[in-house]
């Protein structure tokens, strides 16, 4: 007799396949057209599944919010974690890393609106986004501790947080390469501005 495939994933393996596949409906028909059904159907699951390992819509969307940034910090992490980076380096490989082809793409750009937009109605996936808005501040942050004095972090991370937020919009509308390049550019040039002076 042959296993069944599906008793064989884990639990949290089938909810992250469920994740996956809201992303790619999200992708394609956005949060208007996202369905329990359709997300079954993408996953290649019957309906059941989504509902014995979600409560509801409103949970997949905070798992797949979750994993959506997962695949972001791991971009960051390849690009931050090269052997010999000065603290420059690493920060604006940090930025840079969410603005590659894979994460200009129109799905991913229209996902990432759509889970903004749905934090705004639903408490779960409001939950989900300010942790995990919460960890890549802390991360940035980090970046900019040996580069800025403790005093300006703060306020330099509400910039730069808000400028990429505003990146990954304009490119939704215009799709200009060098309008991102130019703003990741200042905020490069505006951390530089900000720099510790070098210590006596």
């Amino acid at each position: 007799m042959t296993d069944n495939p599906m008793r064989s994933q884990t639990k949290t393996d089938r909810r992250t396949k469920i994740a996956d596949a809201a992303l790619r409906v999200l992708g394609r028909e956005g949060h208007a057209g996202l369905t329990a059904r359709k997300v079954a159907t993408e996953a290649g699951m019957s309906l059941g599944h989504i509902t014995y390992n979600f409560h509801g819509m409103a949970e997949v969307l905070a798992e797949a919010y979750r994993l959506l940034s997962a695949r972001l910090r791991e971009a960051s992490d390849l690009q931050t974690g090269a052997a010999g980076m000065s603290p420059a380096e690493r920060l604006s490989a940090f930025l840079q890393a969410g603005f590659t082809p894979d994460f200009l793409t129109p799905a991913h750009i229209r996902t990432r609106i759509d889970l903004w937009s749905a934090a705004a109605a639903l408490p779960e996936v409001a939950a989900t986004e300010l942790a995990l808005y919460r960890h890549y501040r802390a991360t940035l942050e980090g970046l900019l501790a040996p580069l800025v004095p403790q005093d300006r972090i703060h306020a330099l991370s509400d910039t730069i947080m808000a400028t990429l937020d505003g990146l990954w919009l304009d490119w939704m509308r215009r799709r200009d390469r060098a309008a991102v390049e130019n703003g990741l550019r200042v905020l490069l040039e505006l951390v530089r501005h900000q720099l510790s002076p070098p210590s006596q």
